[in-house]
C-alpha cells in the first residue's frame, strides 16, 4: 500500500476503488493521506524555492553585513593600526628596566672591596661592621620615605577628579629634596669608599634584567630612534654594563657628540675616584623626580629644535606629530612621564599609582594610546609587560616568528637541548641529603646533573661521624672543570661551610655567565643552632643573593639572616621575604614546615593560627636565643677547624638525644608535628656542620637509640598522631596546612598544600630546592618552578612513607618513586596539579587555521600571547612525525610561559614530547588507561556527556571534566548548517 501511495496516480485510483469496494474505512484513510501529501509536497516546493532564495539572497545578504560589522569593529578596535612614529624614547633604569635592587648591589660591591683590602685579622669585624651599617642606611631610608609619604599623601584626603598641576609639582619637589637627603647621609656614612675602578661593571653584568627591556632598546636603536636611559643610580659604569648586551651601542651623557646620539645615551651619577679608588662621594646629576623632570623638558626641546631646523612645511608638521615616549615605574618618574607625549607605566608599582589617585591623573590601558599628537591630558598608559610596550611602539616583534621544526626539512639535523643544573654542596655517604639528593632529584625530574662538593661527611640515619671541608681551591677547581666544559643552565648551592667557599661560587658564576643561581642557604638547625657563623651569612647575603634568581630559607634561616627577627608565623614570613627581596634575589620562598597553624579559615586572621606555648615544639620559639648563643667563641672555634679533635668529639656525640634535635633546616612540606627526624630536611649535611660547633661529649650509641625513641614517642604525642590522650586539639594541629611563601618584588604568593605523614622525610629541603632548579633549567617561569617542585615532592613522601631504610630517624626519601616503587601506597594521592589552570582554555582547530592561512603554531603562538592559561592540542587530520614534531614545536614556547599543553586522544605523542597531559573522549582510550600510561604527575581530561560517566571520569583519575556544549556554534567543517536561529530582531 505504501509503495502504492508513492507512485503515480493511476496505481493510486485502482488502488483506491479496490478499497473503496472491500474496505471503506481504509479507503477514507488512504484519500486523506494522499490529499495531506499533496499538500505537503507542495509545501516543501515552496518552501525549497524559498530556502533557494534566501540563500541567494537575502540570508547571504545579512551573513555579509554581519562579517563587515565584524571586521568594522575589530579593525576600530585600539593597537590594531600601525605602530605611532617616535621622535624620542626616555627609559628609567632603576626597577623600571632591571629586575633586581642595583642600590644594594653597589653596597655589597663596597662591603667586598673593602674586606678584601683589610688585614686578614680584620675581615670578620669589617665585613660585620659595613653589613651593618648597610642594613641600618636601608631601614633608615624605608622609615624616613614612609613619613614623608604620610604628609604628602594623608590617609582620607579627597581625591581630586582632573589633575591638580600645582599640587603634583610641589610633590615632585618634596621627593626630590628627601632623595637628595638620603644621597647624602649615604656620603657621609662612607660605605660607597674603597672600590676599585672597573669593579662596578663587572657587578653590572651581573644585573637581572626585566624580559623583553633589551628588546625594546634593541628595536628602537634598529628603527634610528633617539633613545636615553635615565637613572638615580650611583654607578653610570654599572648602569653601562648593565645595559651593554648584544647588538647595542651604549654612550654616556657626558661629552656625547651629536653623531653619537643614535646610541643609547645613559643619564646617571658618578662616583668620585682618586688614584683609582673611589672616595665615598658621588658626582650628582639625577638624584630624584625634579631632576629626571628637568632633564625630560630638556631632550624633548633639543629633539623639538632639532627637527625644526632639519625641516619644513608639512614635513615639520609630520615630524611634530611625532611622539615623546617616556617609560618608568616609581614616584620619581611621576613628572616626567607627566611631560611626555605618552607616559608609559610598566609593572605594578602600588606606590605610583597611589600617587597618581591623589593627584588626579588616570591610568589608561596602552592600547587607547594615541599613535600621533598628544595624549590625553592628564593621563598615563600603563602596561602589563615590555612585550606590550614593544608591541605598541614598533608592531609584532619579527623575532618572536615561528620557525619550522629543525627536524622538519629534508636532511635536517634534529638539535637536542639537554637541560643542566649543576649542585655546589656537601656529601652525604648515606644517600639521603646533599650532593646525593640533588642528583637523584635531577635525574628524577629529567635534566643533566653535575656536582661541586664543598665537603664531606662520614653518617648515617643516626647522625654524624665524622666532617671535612673541602679545601677552596679544590672546589673552585671542580667548577671551573664542569662549568667551562658541559656548563650549566642552573647552579644550585647548599650548604657552604666557610665565607671563602661563598665567594668562590660567586666568582664562578659571574665568571661563566650563569643566568640562573638557587641559593639553598643552609645555616640554622630546627632547635636554632648555628650551623655556619655569621660570617657565611654576611657572605651569603653580600657575594650570592645579588646573583640568586630564587633563595629558600627556612623560618630559622629566615630568622637569622635578618638579625634572628622573629619569623613564626604567617605575617612575619611575608615581612620577611620582603626584606630579605632587598638584598638582591630576584625570588624569595620562605618555607614554612616549622609554621604550626591550624587548618585555613577565611574568617580568621593569620595571626590568630599561631600555636599557643603549650601546643608549640620547644624548639619553635627558641629558634633566636639558640641561634645567638651558638655564634659563641667556642662555637667558631670549632667551626674553624673541621679536623680538631673538638670536632671528632662532636662527631661521637652526633647520636646523642640532643643530636636529635639537630635535625636539618631544609623542610617545608613535611610535618613539624612528626618526630625530630622530619622537622627538617638536609640534617645530616647540617648535622655535620653542627658537629663542628657543638661541645657535648661522651655519648654511646645505645644511649642515643633509646632517648630517639622516647623522643620520638613525646613528639607523637605532643601532635595528636599516636596520642594515647586522643585530644581533639591536637589532630587538629597535626593536620595543619603546610604553608610556604613566596615574593617576586611585586606580589606575595601564599602556597597552601597537605601536610604528609611520614618519617621519611631526610633531604627534602635540598631536594625541593634541587626540584626548583630542574623547573628553571626545563624553562619554567619560577612561580611555575616552584608549585611543580612542592607538587613531586609532595608526592615523593606519600610514595616514601612506608620504606624503613637504616635504623636511624633520618629515614630518606625514594627520589625515583615514579620507576621504583619499594612499597605498596595505601592511599591514592591526593595532591593539586600546579599547571593545571582552567581560567582560559584553548583548543586548536586546524580547520579555521587554515582557512585564516596559519598554522596551529602560530595560532597557539598568539593565544599564549594573549593570555591562555591551557592548550590543549586537537589534531585529527595530521599523524606520525609530523604530529610529534608540531607538538613538540607547542611545547617550546608554551612551557617558558607557564601554559600548560594538553594533547588530545594521544597519550603516545604527549609522552614523546613531554606535553602536560592528554585530553580523551568517550570513544578514544579509557580513561583508567590513559591515567596507568601517564602516571600521577600528568593531567588527563576527559570529554562526558553524562552524570554517570563524570563519575566515572573521576574515579578513573581525571583531573578535570570537559561537557557541552553549553552554546551551539559551528566550531568544526560540517555538510549541515549550526543549528541556531537568527535573531528575530
Amino acid at each position: 500500500m505504501q509503495a502504492l501511495c508513492a507512485g503515480n496516480g493511476s496505481n493510486f485510483l485502482r488502488t483506491s476503488a479496490y478499497c473503496y469496494r472491500s474496505v471503506r474505512p481504509l479507503h477514507c484513510r488512504v484519500h486523506s493521506r494522499h490529499v495531506h501529501m499533496q499538500k505537503a509536497m507542495h509545501g516543501l516546493q515552496r518552501a525549497k524555492a524559498f530556502m533557494q532564495t534566501i540563500r541567494k539572497g537575502t540570508l547571504r545578504k545579512l551573513y555579509r553585513t554581519a562579517m563587515q560589522m565584524e571586521v568594522d569593529f575589530f579593525s576600530a578596535q585600539p593597537g590594531t593600526g600601525p605602530p605611532p612614529a617616535i621622535r624620542m624614547l626616555v627609559v628609567d633604569f632603576d626597577d623600571t628596566c632591571t629586575a633586581t635592587d642595583t642600590t644594594s648591589q653597589i653596597f655589597n660591591t663596597a662591603t667586598s672591596a673593602t674586606v678584601e683590602s683589610s688585614a686578614e685579622s680584620e675581615k670578620a669585624d669589617v665585613q660585620n661592621r659595613l653589613g651593618t651599617l648597610k642594613d641600618k642606611l636601608v631601614q633608615n631610608y624605608v622609615h624616613e620615605q614612609q613619613k614623608l609619604y604620610a604628609e604628602l599623601l594623608p590617609e582620607g584626603a579627597t581625591n581630586p577628579d582632573a589633575i591638580d598641576q600645582q599640587k603634583a609639582t610641589a610633590f615632585v619637589d618634596a621627593l626630590t629634596q628627601f632623595d637628595r637627603r638620603m644621597n647624602q647621609v649615604v656620603v657621609d656614612s662612607g660605605i660607597l669608599k674603597g672600590i676599585p675602578q672597573g669593579r662596578l661593571k663587572a657587578a653590572g653584568e651581573q644585573i637581572g634584567l626585566q624580559a623583553g627591556c633589551l628588546t625594546v632598546l634593541t628595536r628602537a636603536q634598529q628603527a634610528g630612534v633617539p633613545t636615553h636611559v635615565v637613572s638615580v643610580n650611583y654607578s653610570t659604569e654599572m648602569v653601562k654594563a648593565a645595559l651593554q648586551r648584544g647588538s647595542l651601542n651604549i654612550v654616556t651623557a657626558e661629552g656625547v657628540s651629536a653623531e653619537e646620539r643614535h646610541d643609547v645615551v645613559i643619564h646617571a651619577n658618578e662616583l668620585t675616584y682618586e688614584q683609582g679608588i673611589s672616595t665615598g662621594d658621588i658626582i650628582r646629576r639625577v638624584q630624584g623626580g625634579s631632576d629626571k623632570d628637568a632633564l625630560m623638558s630638556e631632550l624633548m626641546h633639543h629633539s623639538s629644535q632639532a627637527k625644526a631646523d632639519s625641516t619644513d612645511g608639512a614635513d615639520a608638521n609630520a615630524e611634530a606629530s611625532k611622539l615623546a615616549v617616556y617609560i618608568g615605574d616609581s614616584s620619581s618618574d611621576f613628572a616626567p612621564l607627566l611631560r611626555a607625549d605618552v607616559g608609559i607605566v610598566v609593572g605594578q608599582n602600588k606606590r605610583l599609582r597611589q600617587v597618581a589617585k591623589a593627584h588626579g591623573v588616570k591610568l589608561l590601558p596602552l592600547t587607547i594610546a594615541p599613535a600621533s599628537g598628544r595624549g590625553e591630558e592628564g593621563a598615563l598608559y600603563e602596561a602589563e609587560s615590555w612585550a606590550a610596550i614593544g608591541a605598541f611602539l614598533f608592531g609584532p616583534d619579527p623575532s618572536k616568528a615561528l620557525t619550522p621544526h629543525p627536524g622538519s626539512g629534508p636532511g635536517a639535523k634534529t638539535g637536542i637541548k639537554v637541560p643542566r643544573v649543576m649542585t655546589v654542596a656537601g656529601s652525604d655517604s648515606g644517600g639521603g641529603a646533599g650532593i646525593q639528593a640533588d642528583l637523584k632529584t635531577y635525574q628524577a625530574r629529567g635534566v643533566f646533573g653535575t656536582s661541586a662538593i664543598s665537603a664531606l661527611t662520614a653518617q648515617n640515619t643516626r647522625g654524624v661521624r665524622g666532617v671535612s671541608t673541602v679545601p677552596t681551591q679544590h672546589l673552585s677547581d671542580q667548577m671551573e672543570a664542569v662549568l667551562s666544559d658541559i656548563g650549566a643552565d642552573v647552579v644550585k648551592t647548599g650548604m657552604l661551610p666557610t665565607p671563602e667557599a661563598v665567594m668562590a661560587v660567586a666568582d664562578a658564576v659571574r665568571a661563566h655567565k650563569v643566568s640562573t643561581l638557587v641559593v639553598d642557604p643552609v645555616l640554622v638547625a630546627t632547635s636554632g643552632d648555628s650551623l655556619a657563623g655569621s660570617e657565611v651569612a654576611q657572605a651569603l647575603k653580600t657575594y650570592l643573593f645579588p646573583l640568586a634568581t630564587i633563595i629558600t630559607p627556612n623560618l630559622p634561616e629566615a630568622s637569622a639572616l635578618l638579625g634572628n627577627r622573629r619569623v613564626s608565623d604567617l605575617p612575619t614570613m611575608k615581612q620577611a621575604a620582603k626584606d630579605l627581596h632587598k638584598l638582591g634575589p630576584q625570588y624569595v620562598l620562605i618555607k614554612g614546615g616549622h609554621l604550626i597553624t591550624a587548618p585555613s579559615d577565611p574568617n580568621r586572621s593569620s595571626s590568630d593560627s599561631q600555636p599557643s606555648p603549650a601546643s608549640a615544639p620547644s624548639h619553635t620559639p627558641s629558634a633566636s636565643s639558640a641561634a645567638q648563643d651558638s655564634e659563641s667563641a667556642s662555637a667558631n672555634s670549632a667551626a674553624q677547624d673541621s679536623e680538631s679533635a673538638a670536632a671528632s668529639s662532636a662527631a661521637q656525640d652526633s647520636e646523642s638525644a640532643s643530636a636529635q634535635d639537630h635535625d636539618t633546616a631544609q623542610d617545608d612540606t613535611h610535618d613539624s608535628d612528626q618526630p625530630v627526624s622530619e622537622l627538617n630536611a638536609d640534617s645530616s649535611l647540617e648535622e655535620a656542620h653542627l658537629q663542628q660547633q657543638a661541645s657535648s661529649q661522651h655519648t654511646d650509641t645505645d644511649r642515643a637509640e633509646q632517648k630517639t625513641a622516647q623522643h620520638n614517642g613525646a613528639s607523637e604525642s605532643a601532635t595528636g598522631k599516636a596520642s594515647p590522650s586522643g585530644d581533639p586539639a591536637e589532630k587538629h594541629e597535626s593536620d595543619a596546612p603546610a604553608i610556604d611563601v613566596l615574593y617576586d618584588g611585586h606580589e606575595i604568593h601564599v602556597l597552601e598544600s597537605k601536610r604528609v605523614h611520614t618519617h621519611n622525610t631526610h633531604g627534602t629541603g635540598c631536594t625541593l630546592a634541587s626540584a626548583i632548579a630542574a623547573e628553571l633549567a626545563k624553562g619554567r617561569e619560577p612561580l611555575t618552578a616552584v608549585q611543580r617542585a612542592k607538587a613531586w615532592l609532595g608526592e615523593a613522601l606519600q610514595a616514601s612513607a612506608p620504606l624503613h631504610i637504616g635504623r636511624g630517624p633520618h629515614r630518606p626519601l625514594n627520589h625515583g618513586f615514579e620507576t621504583t616503587d619499594w612499597g605498596q601506597q595505601k592511599a591514592p594521592l591526593d595532591l593539586q596539579k600546579p599547571s593545571l589552570d582552567l581560567r582560559l582554555y584553548a583548543v586548536t582547530d586546524p580547520a579555521c587555521n587554515t582557512r585564516c592561512q596559519r598554522s596551529n603554531a602560530e595560532a597557539v603562538r598568539q593565544a599564549v600571547e594573549g593570555g591562555v592559561t591551557l592548550v590543549q592540542l586537537r589534531e585529527k587530520s595530521t599523524d606520525g612525525g609530523a604530529f610529534v614534531h608540531e607538538a613538540q614545536q607547542l611545547v617550546d614556547f608554551t612551557r617558558p610561559a607557564g601554559v600548560g599543553l594538553i594533547v588530545n586522544d594521544r597519550v603516545d605523542v604527549a609522552l614523546a614530547v613531554g606535553a602536560d597531559g592528554v585530553h580523551v573522549g568517550q570513544d578514544d582510550i579509557p580513561a583508567k588507561a590513559a591515567r596507568a600510561l601517564l602516571g600521577p604527575h600528568k593531567i588527563l581530561g576527559v570529554s562526558v556527556k553524562t552524570v554517570e560517566q563524570a563519575q566515572q571520569a573521576a574515579a578513573d583519575g581525571a583531573d578535570y571534566l570537559g561537557a557541552g556544549a553549553s552554546h551551539v556554534v559551528a566550531m568544526q567543517c560540517s555538510k549541515q548548517p549550526p543549528r541556531t536561529a537568527l535573531p528575530s530582531a
